[in-house]
């Protein structure tokens, strides 16, 4: 890779890791901070719900938006804008009073969020083309390696300092990353010219479709389980709180590892045939937390393998799209497929609890259908290109 790239690859990698800790320190604790304002009963999980969910939809409904303009103007004008404005929210937060208020900040934070996709975008386009894979999959591992210190930071942060020290912390260390990207990222863009349109044949519409939806499934199957792992870890252990927190980072700890060496395979198998085994794979994990799910270690070495399993679905995904859509507009088609991925997390974070409350440790045949009509997707998707 060129020298130039590899900087920019470095300092967006760190961007994206300060942001994921960042934000990540803030979401696992939302029930203690609703506490904190002074909610109680069933409307603790109510509100953290809301607080969570709120800015991951709007997030979903703004990504194709912020697409668009990152094509228009640059991907880098996208990073400030979404680290400035998170940041700026984050700080905001800390005078804040009541739930409510918080509640529709996060709203209004998510109108802002996109630092990662935009990251993903500013990467694939940049990264030489033999290299899109493992690039997004370094980028990847420091996106996983922020999401797994941030709640062991919080946490931290929590049980010593209020809770606002947390929102200070966070939104000073967005507004470092604003200051990082830019003084330290140089993009070379070229705007399409006004008047001149791309457009998609049908070959690479139906492309989009099936990995949009593909990315919409996986990201429902992992915040399906996500919220609930903690419930089942509770009846295995007594230290619920330690052991669900080292129970839920191995799926992280495992991607972080496995990802960048995954992804290389993909120059050797194709990003679809990746795509394929992974998902399979994935079922077949899914699955195993059903009969894992009365013994703590097994299950613990089930969530380790899912992490090997999921780590390369989605830098595939990105590869396919900076290898098969033109340049000028791929930051829109990236938007488009983050608010796919979005709106599996909303709906997915959404319904895991209601289902479990329904159906127990079945839930996860639940979410291996999910998982497995994903397979198919891309399986359909590979027989048809194919002919």
């Amino acid at each position: 890779m060129q020298s130039n790239f590899k900087f920019m690859l470095l300092i967006v990698s760190l961007g994206s890791f300060l942001s994921t800790l960042a934000l990540n320190q803030i979401l696992p604790l939302l029930p203690f901070i609703m506490q904190e304002y002074g909610v109680s009963g069933d409307k603790i999980s109510l509100y953290s719900g809301l607080a969570y969910a709120g800015s991951t939809l709007t997030m979903a409904l703004f990504a194709p938006l912020w697409g668009i303009l990152a094509d228009k103007y640059g991907r880098k004008k996208m990073l400030l804008r979404a680290s400035f404005g998170m940041g700026l929210c984050l700080l905001i937060s800390v005078f804040l009073k009541t739930a409510e208020s918080f509640i529709m900040l996060r709203f209004i934070m998510g109108f802002f969020s996109g630092f990662n996709p935009a990251c993903i975008a500013l990467i694939a386009v940049n990264a030489p083309k033999d290299d899109v894979n493992v690039s997004l999959a370094k980028l990847s591992s420091f996106q996983i390696t922020g999401s797994l210190l941030g709640p062991l930071f919080g946490g931290v942060l929590m049980h010593f300092f209020d809770f606002r020290v947390q929102f200070a912390i966070s939104g000073f260390l967005l507004i470092s990353i604003f200051l990082l990207i830019l003084f330290f990222v140089k993009e070379d863009f070229t705007p399409v010219p006004k008047g001149e349109k791309i457009r998609l044949d049908k070959g690479l519409y139906s492309f989009v479709i099936v990995l949009c939806l593909a990315s919409f499934l996986v990201q429902y199957s992992q915040t399906f389980i996500g919220p609930i792992i903690g419930l089942f870890v509770s009846k295995l252990v007594d230290h619920k709180e330690l052991a669900t927190g080292f129970c839920f980072s191995l799926a992280g700890i495992a991607s972080a590892i496995f990802a960048p060496k995954l992804s290389k395979l993909a120059k050797d198998y194709g990003e679809v045939n990746l795509i394929l085994i992974s998902t399979f794979a994935l079922f077949i994990c899914l699955i195993l937390h059903y009969f894992t799910s009365h013994n703590f270690w097994l299950f613990c070495l089930v969530r380790f393998i899912t992490g090997i399993s999921f780590c390369s679905i989605m830098p595939s995904v990105y590869s396919m799209i900076r290898k098969k859509i033109p340049k000028q507009i791929s930051s829109k088609i990236f938007g488009i497929n983050q608010s796919f991925y979005g709106l599996g997390a909303f709906f997915g974070s959404l319904s895991g609890g209601y289902f479990y409350n329904l159906y127990d440790e079945k839930v996860f045949f639940i979410c291996a259908s999910f998982i497995l009509a994903s397979c198919f997707l891309v399986f359909f998707y590979k027989r048809i290109g194919s002919k």
